[in-house]
């Protein structure tokens, strides 16, 4: 929990450091910032909903049509079969997935409340 209140506070303060840093007026870097947010939340928003299986028919159908156009070497398809069965593995890329995300969502939020709070201060 800590870490993500410091991440909020250090994304307001990058974006209040950068109004001195960049030869930008307050209003471009507004925008810049509600923009870059805006991005970084829509980015979190597709990996979560890619995170709940919404669409892993749609994506394994794709993979199984990857799979026929292109032959796996034995190894290769050994390699894949440990690393699926792997838990350590499996646990250390959804800790990954969902601390990537939620500072995703962090430093979105971040970025669109600084634009907001440029905007009103002009």
């Amino acid at each position: 929990m800590k870490w993500k209140v410091s991440l909020f506070f250090l994304t307001i303060l990058g974006w209040y450091i950068a109004t001195f840093a960049v030869p930008f007026s307050l209003t471009d870097l507004s925008n810049i910032a509600f923009l870059i947010g805006l991005i970084l939340i829509i980015i979190a928003a597709i990996a979560l909903i890619l995170h709940t299986g919404f669409l892993t028919p749609l994506i394994q159908g794709f993979k199984i049509i990857g799979e026929r156009m292109i032959r796996k070497s034995r190894s290769a398809e050994q390699a894949d079969s440990q690393i699926k069965n792997d838990h350590n593995m499996q646990a250390f890329k959804a800790n990954l997935a969902t601390s990537i995300t939620q500072s995703t969502f962090i430093v979105g939020a971040g970025s669109i409340l600084t634009s907001v709070i440029g905007i009103f201060t002009l």
